[in-house]
């Protein structure tokens, strides 16, 4: 039987999350919260993102943070229009 050899992208967010936990806890309290959506934002996109395998894990987090910004921003924008 064939097993996963790569860890899903949901695995890959948690490491990420735990390699960054001096710097959460380093972070005032507001802003620790913030820091918790970005890696909720970036969960949102871990299927497409785990078609990527790509070897820099960190590059496929930020292009998911910054697309659920984007559709953020667009939303502002068209209430705003």
């Amino acid at each position: 039987m064939l097993g996963r050899t790569n860890p899903t992208f949901r695995q890959v967010l948690r490491r990420l999350e735990n390699e960054w936990d001096d710097y959460k806890r380093a972070l005032r309290l507001e802003d620790q919260k913030h820091f918790e959506n970005l890696f909720k934002k970036a969960d949102r996109n871990a299927d497409a993102a785990s078609h990527m395998n790509h070897f820099e894990p960190f590059n496929s987090f930020l292009l998911s943070v910054i697309l659920e910004q984007e559709k953020e921003l667009h939303e502002i924008r068209s209430a705003c229009e």
